[in-house]
């Protein structure tokens, strides 16, 4: 049932106005419904942001699996789209958002168990990918370069100017990684 419910308009709800400042009543105005068709479904704001939050994890991470699984790119390009996919995207809405800081803040330290959880699958998959089809000196290193290239990715999203700066960046360290 919560097919119904646009997630993009929720995020973003929750980006303008923060978590604690954003109400019932201005995610229905975002999804062009009544405030009590939300409760109905969600019972609570508390609710409907943890669903919320999952949807865009599991969208991120199964669009960076995806990434991943692209047999025609190079290998360094693949694990770019992933990361992209898992993080770089979002670095524009977190540092245009002026509750960015409020998110970053509240993930950062503890991450949630969804995010740890689906980070492991994504560094399995990278990992996977590099044993396949990375250089024979990658290869005995695969679980380690996956995790630094993710560990890289989330750290390089606060320290770039913009989304075409991670991009540039994660491309040269993927393929000083990983390339044949």
């Amino acid at each position: 049932m919560t097919d119904a419910f646009a997630l993009d308009p929720i995020v973003a709800t929750f980006a303008r106005y923060g978590v604690r400042r954003t109400s019932m009543n201005d995610l229905a105005r975002a999804l062009g419904v009544s405030r009590q068709s939300l409760y109905n479904r969600f019972g609570s704001k508390g609710a409907l942001a943890d669903w919320a939050v999952q949807a865009l994890i599991d969208r991120s991470l199964a669009e960076a699996l995806a990434n991943i699984e692209q047999p025609a790119k190079t290998l360094p390009a693949r694990i770019v789209d992933a990361l992209d996919a898992w993080v770089g995207r979002h670095r524009a809405a977190l540092h245009a958002s002026p509750h960015g800081a409020e998110i970053v803040a509240a993930m950062q330290p503890d991450p949630s168990e969804a995010v740890r959880a689906a980070e492991r699958r994504l560094v399995a998959a990278m990992a996977e990918a590099i044993r396949l089809s990375g250089p024979g000196s990658a290869v005995p290193r695969a679980g380690s370069i996956a995790q630094a290239l993710c560990w890289t990715a989330r750290g390089l999203v606060h320290a770039v100017p913009d989304h075409d700066a991670f991009r540039r960046q994660m491309d040269h360290i993927a393929g000083a990684l990983v390339a044949r």
